[in-house]
């Protein structure tokens, strides 16, 4: 019975049950490409094309415009992105379920799992849903793709902490790996302010503004790493604004909004660089969608200005409000905490409170207050 019981505390039922689901959704997917694959055509590029569709964009195509309820019904399978977020989702629960096993009984917030699993799932939506559907034959789908994945899902995965999850869980070997290389040179470097805030500018300028995004909008292995860096950069940016990690730098709330700030200026330039640009990006042509290139281009650099700084704004709110929050808990705590007032109380202590316990050499205390006036009428007659 012992050993029982010790199994069931090292492997909880939540982490069980998270890659029972995760194990069943990766065989369907198995499944789901190697029917797609069998049927198809052969026609076009040929085994490349089909491989390519079948893992990334198996399913439906664009038939009409991307109006109504098209927005909703519009799907396709994108079997590596989702494969990957089926194994983000197992690792991130096994980690909150093993938190009360490693922290004696202690809970893993509620608020933190629910943002991570809502970033999860944003990713599902930009790789799987009528934006992705229609991400090759519109810029305007893309560019909405583009601000949930480099933007709204890194900010909403960083939110949930996972590598303060990871420590949390993790056992006191593999804890301290994990800190040794979250605090090590390489993370440091990554996610050292300059470098996360000239990656995002990078990323965000190279990847609209130098004919890159035509190459990318015609290509889908292309389309597939693009995906891949918007969500590291993100993550890569957004661990400094938003996230509480234990990395090495830990930004002023002032320095944060300085980040934001320089990020919005660099989305309102490209955005308004394609609003009002002469040169259309490249789309695929697709039956039944009948859009102007350069009017859906300067919508796109529309979307880009207005989404993308909204989102920061956004972002922004939330940090004030933090801010006020933590301002409000500092005010309420005692006033000890400050190095001036521990030198005033020490000599407090000092010449009034001999004798006294901590309660009593509190201002409060008429004796202890007394005797501190008497010693300072003293100073002053001296």
């Amino acid at each position: 019975m012992a050993t029982t019981a010790a199994g069931t505390r090292r492997i909880p039922r939540l982490a069980i049950a998270a890659w029972s689901v995760a194990a069943v959704i990766l065989a369907v997917l198995a499944v789901a490409v190697w029917r797609y694959l069998s049927h198809g055509s052969g026609s076009m590029t040929g085994m490349g094309h089909d491989a390519a569709h079948a893992l990334t964009r198996a399913g439906a195509d664009p038939t009409g415009p991307l109006l109504g309820s098209a927005l909703i019904r519009s799907w396709h399978l994108d079997a590596l992105a989702l494969a990957a977020v089926v194994l983000a989702a197992a690792a991130y629960l096994t980690g909150v379920a093993l938190v009360p096993v490693r922290q004696d009984g202690a809970r893993w917030p509620l608020v933190r799992t629910v943002s991570f699993l809502a970033g999860l799932a944003v990713v599902v939506f930009a790789t799987n849903g009528s934006i992705a559907v229609y991400d090759q034959v519109l810029f305007t789908a893309h560019m909405a793709g583009h601000l949930a994945l480099v933007m709204l899902a890194p900010a909403l995965l960083v939110a949930g902490q996972p590598l303060r999850l990871t420590v949390t869980a993790a056992g006191e070997r593999t804890r301290t790996r994990v800190e040794r290389v979250a605090q090590g040179r390489m993370v440091s470097l990554l996610t050292a302010p300059p470098v996360a805030l000239a990656s995002y500018c990078v990323v965000i300028v190279g990847s609209h503004l130098t004919g890159l995004m035509d190459s990318i909008m015609r290509n889908t292995w292309a389309g597939q790493v693009e995906h891949l860096i918007y969500i590291v950069v993100g993550c890569q940016f957004f661990v400094l604004v938003i996230g509480d990690e234990p990395i090495r730098w830990r930004l002023s709330t002032p320095a944060r909004w300085v980040l934001l700030a320089v990020a919005m200026a660099v989305d309102t330039f490209t955005g308004i660089v394609l609003l009002q640009g002469a040169r259309a990006i490249t789309m695929l042509p697709a039956p039944g969608v009948t859009v102007d290139p350069l009017s859906d281009t300067r919508t796109g650099g529309a979307i880009m200005w207005f989404g993308g700084d909204a989102i920061m704004a956004l972002v922004m709110v939330v940090l004030v409000i933090g801010w006020l929050r933590r301002a409000e808990t500092d005010a309420e705590r005692p006033a000890e905490q400050g190095w001036l007032e521990q030198a005033r109380r020490a000599n407090f202590a000092e010449h009034a409170g001999a004798g006294l316990s901590e309660e009593a050499l509190m201002d409060d205390d008429d004796a202890a207050r007394e005797s501190y006036n008497a010693w300072l009428t003293k100073l002053d007659r001296g």
